[in-house]
């Protein structure tokens, strides 16, 4: 009993990555029939994309789970993405071994120069650090230069605010008429 739920448990883990390994290995045998050595692939929640150069251009081949909703495919996240794009390159080795065209041919009209790739919108989070100065006495700067600077003036702080009041109570108690 514990050797079956000891393989169905490793089965049921290996399965998504057996799923994405199947397609990446297609996508590979693929780029070998077409005779393109260097290229690059990714695929995420909501798309994928393959990249590469053949004689000298580049190219990109992008799909996405929105692109298909718009003509009526219901795909459910990039790996499917990556599935279709594969088929569709398969489809296009068969039709290129038949002999009708040439994959350059075939592939003419999705050139795509380097300065076209889309940037991403956002840059790769980093981590600034600052070092406190410690506590610092503001009473050391002239108040005068400060107000040049900043032409609509300093206000008093609420400790110079109440400091004042003190002092106000302070002589209106010293001083008799």
């Amino acid at each position: 009993m514990f050797k079956k739920n000891y393989f169905a448990r490793n089965l049921l883990n290996m399965m998504p990555n057996s799923e994405q390994s199947v397609h990446e290995k297609k996508l590979t045998e693929v780029m070998k029939r077409l005779k393109v050595e260097n290229y690059k692939f990714n695929w995420d929640r909501t798309g994928c994309f393959v990249e590469f150069h053949y004689k000298e251009n580049f190219y990109r081949l992008e799909h996405s789970v929105q692109k298909a909703k718009r003509k009526g495919i219901i795909l459910r996240n990039g790996l499917d993405c990556l599935m279709e794009l594969t088929q569709s390159l398969e489809e296009l080795c068969g039709i290129i071994d038949r002999g009708m065209n040439d994959f350059e041919t075939w592939i003419s009209g999705m050139k795509q120069s380097p300065s076209e790739t889309k940037q991403p919108e956002y840059q790769e989070e980093f981590e600034i650090r600052y070092k406190t100065m410690g506590r610092q006495n503001f009473t050391e700067y002239n108040r005068d230069e400060v107000k040049e600077a900043i032409p609509f003036g300093t206000r008093a702080s609420l400790r110079e605010i109440e400091k004042n009041q003190m002092n106000q109570r302070s002589l209106g108690d010293n001083a008799r008429f």
